[in-house]
């Protein structure tokens, strides 16, 4: 951040304490200017600790990958002793105080290719198959109706539960 930023961010406490009031043009712009430095100075923070922080995750990443590595190593070496003892009793288990290896059976089942088979069942008219997610279409339904006092009422009369006026609102932006 250049010195003239840093300036115009050190007199903006010196302000705050005094009491400062906006009541001319000439002191808006001021103030936008001060804005203007304190969303610097944000800026600049933020781009210190994203520097910060993609130094930590590449850190990490390469630490958890070493970690990887040799997890799969050790697991390999114990999947291989418990299925050598395995040979001999069929029921055999590692447990020790620092933890345990032993064996799950999965049961058969089926494997889906979403894409492939979404394809299928459509190209065969098996739509029963498949799941809608269902949404209201907001621009259309409220084309098709409009708000009569507290409810929205369709062309043909019919109420429709669920839908409230919304006021308008203003809301402060500022461009700095």
């Amino acid at each position: 951040m250049d010195a003239m930023l840093k300036e115009e961010l050190r007199t903006v406490t010196e302000r705050e304490n005094e009491g400062f009031k906006i009541d001319s043009l000439e002191k808006a712009d001021w103030a936008l200017k001060k804005l203007k430095a304190i969303q610097a100075h944000d800026d600049e923070i933020g781009q210190v600790a994203k520097n910060n922080i993609d130094q930590a995750i590449a850190w990490r990443d390469r630490e958890l990958d070493k970690n990887q590595a040799n997890r799969e190593y050790f697991e390999g070496l114990l999947t291989d002793y418990l299925r050598d003892q395995r040979l001999v009793d069929k029921k055999f288990k590692i447990d020790t105080p620092n933890g345990r290896v032993s064996t799950r059976k999965n049961p058969a089942g089926l494997a889906y290719d979403e894409k492939m088979v979404l394809n299928s069942l459509r190209n065969q008219g098996m739509n029963q198959y498949i799941k809608v997610k269902e949404s209201i279409d907001k621009v259309d339904l409220k084309k098709a109706g409009r708000m009569v006092g507290d409810k929205f009422v369709m062309e043909d009369g019919e109420i429709i539960a669920g839908i409230t006026e919304k006021p308008a609102t203003e809301k402060v932006t500022f461009k700095y």
